[in-house]
């Protein structure tokens, strides 16, 4: 097969890693936010308090309950849904990895960048990094809250767990998708109450 083919075929990868990683990226955005406002606020520039904290409450605080409404169930779901890695699809490697991490976080950072010149070039007195904050902050305690179910569940199953992007995805997307289980190298796992099983 040639390096074009492989190259649209879809990656597998891992789901506890992935969340991790895309929630850990969303609480930094969060961060850069408020200490963008905070920077902003110290140097004596005109910022609205009431209104940046307004903006974060009224994006993040619906955000953060929907998420943590639907999410315990979503994910409950697709893990009791696993199926087998399909056999036209790839392992994502470390290095691929990287670097479709590293174009995710450069256009996340310009998209924050932008938003933060809007506000001032406006006098938006830091709204903006009110709704950036909320937002981002919301959809990243999301993401690591299901990033320590997904670990749990390959815990529990002694097997591995794995999202699929397309080719040219950048991220894994929100909401439900198909979870594949590849049980862990090193032999098959045997069934709960197997008699040889003693827990070594």
């Amino acid at each position: 097969m040639s390096n074009a083919d492989l190259a649209g075929l879809p990656r597998l990868v891992r789901a506890a890693e992935e969340l991790r990683w895309r929630g850990t990226a969303a609480a930094g955005m969060a961060v850069a936010a408020a200490g963008f406002w905070l920077a902003t606020w110290l140097l004596g520039q005109p910022v609205e308090v009431l209104w940046t904290v307004l903006g974060a409450a009224a994006v993040g605080i619906p955000a953060a309950v929907a998420l943590a409404a639907t999410a315990p169930r979503r994910v409950d779901r697709a893990l009791d849904d696993t199926r087998p890695p399909p056999r036209a699809s790839l392992y994502e490697t470390p290095a691929a990895a990287r670097e479709r991490r590293t174009k995710l976080a450069g256009i996340a950072l310009t998209g924050v960048i932008v938003l933060m010149a809007f506000d001032r070039l406006t006098d938006g007195g830091g709204l903006m990094a009110g709704l950036v904050a909320g937002l981002a902050g919301a959809l990243g305690a999301a993401d690591l809250r299901d990033a320590g179910r997904f670990k749990a569940g390959e815990d529990a199953r002694g097997a591995r767990l794995f999202l699929m992007l397309r080719a040219t995805a950048l991220s894994a997307r929100f909401g439900a998708s198909q979870v594949y289980e590849e049980p862990q190298s090193g032999g098959r796992r045997l069934p709960e109450g197997a008699p040889f099983d003693l827990g070594v």
